[in-house]
């Protein structure tokens, strides 16, 4: 799957990477503006539970999706921690994300999290 992905990035033209760094920064600038008015952001990690092992270990299966691209496209320094189980039992995460060079301040708010809750030390059933 990981090689089809590579492949498919020889299809990609010039003007159409052109165009795909101009809305990288349009998302760049609109989410410093955002953090402007923030601390941190918290956001689902993912818009649902996590895969179970089994259906993620099938090749067919393609990449889940998830909320990280905007901070990755961004740059922006984000921590992804536990906060809790579906009800089927599945771990669920939250996304903490900061303003460009405020790692440290990201990671002392997940700290502080961590301290406050109990989430992190525990493990799904098996």
């Amino acid at each position: 799957m990981l090689r089809e992905r590579f492949l498919a990035g020889g299809l990609v033209t010039a003007a159409e990477y052109v165009q795909a760094q101009r809305i990288r920064a349009q998302i760049c600038a609109e989410t410093a503006e955002v953090l402007r008015g923030v601390d941190v952001l918290a956001t689902p990690t993912t818009p649902k539970p996590a895969t179970p092992f089994a259906l993620a270990y099938d090749p067919e299966f393609g990449f889940p999706r998830s909320n990280m691209a905007p901070f990755n496209i961004t740059g922006s320094p984000t921590l992804a921690l536990p906060c809790g189980f579906s009800s089927s039992g599945l771990p669920l995460s939250l996304q903490l994300s900061g303003r460009a060079f405020e790692e440290s301040l990201v990671l002392r708010v997940g700290h502080a999290y961590e301290q406050a809750t109990s989430w992190h030390t525990r493990r799904p059933p098996m």
